[in-house]
């Protein structure tokens, strides 16, 4: 089903692109972007705000433990089909350790252990392969991406070993939790953007061109320039 939507507002966007232009999906964006502006401030950020407020430090840091460590089976495969044999390795004793001894993940030993998360994506495996980023998309719900990475998107959903055993349910029950608990954790900082009075889109693009290597339009190599995780 996701995939499906992904792939219909690929087609609907692509209508009437004027691919002379260096960002071609405008209109589409800003759209998309005045939607999940509006999802934000109605349902997420109360939502984020009631959890900020009901659940003590200590909930909360159990809670984003055990998120990221059911992350560490889909890193362990990024990192895999980077050819990263050490930072799989990495993610494959992270997640024996702290389900295990860790408590289901509620703890993070293997970090006390001198193992620290080793955090990938699909988005950077596609950069580090050198695979063209294609045009600037903002997506209605999923939020900041692009042609490449919107499109290879679905294929997220299935690196994720961890879901062949649970399932659907699991894997919408963790991207809700994942973005509660994110949207809990950068209050201040997401707030602060939605304030500025500033172009948003222009700034919340500029964020996704430095953290995932886009290439502009008057530059030759892709950018590395980090930017703090959303």
């Amino acid at each position: 089903m996701k995939r499906v939507l992904i792939f219909s507002l690929l087609f609907l966007a692509s209508c009437g692109v004027d691919h002379n232009n260096d960002d071609p999906f405008e209109d589409f964006n800003r759209g998309s972007l005045e939607l999940n502006v509006a999802m934000d401030k109605n349902v997420l950020r109360p939502v984020a705000v009631t959890y900020e407020e009901c659940a003590h430090d200590e909930v909360q840091d159990c809670i984003s433990n055990v998120l990221f460590n059911l992350k560490e089976p889909f890193y362990l495969v990024n990192h895999a089909i980077s050819c990263d044999a050490e930072d799989a390795a990495t993610s494959l004793f992270r997640f024996f350790i702290n389900s295990t001894i860790g408590v289901l993940g509620m703890l993070d030993v293997a970090e006390a252990m001198g193992l620290p998360r080793k955090k990938t994506s699909h988005k950077d495996t596609l950069k580090n392969m050198e695979v063209p980023t294609g045009d600037y998309l903002v997506l209605p719900i999923f939020g900041f991406s692009s042609t490449r990475d919107a499109i290879a998107e679905p294929v997220s959903w299935f690196m994720d070993p961890v879901s062949y055993f649970i399932g659907f349910p699991y894997m919408l029950a963790k991207a809700v939790l994942f973005e509660i608990s994110d949207r809990a954790d950068n209050l201040e900082v997401i707030d602060s953007m939605m304030e500025d009075k500033t172009d948003l889109y222009s700034t919340t693009k500029s964020m996704y061109f430095q953290k995932y290597g886009i290439r502009k339009p008057d530059e030759d190599e892709f950018s590395d320039s980090p930017t703090p995780d959303s």
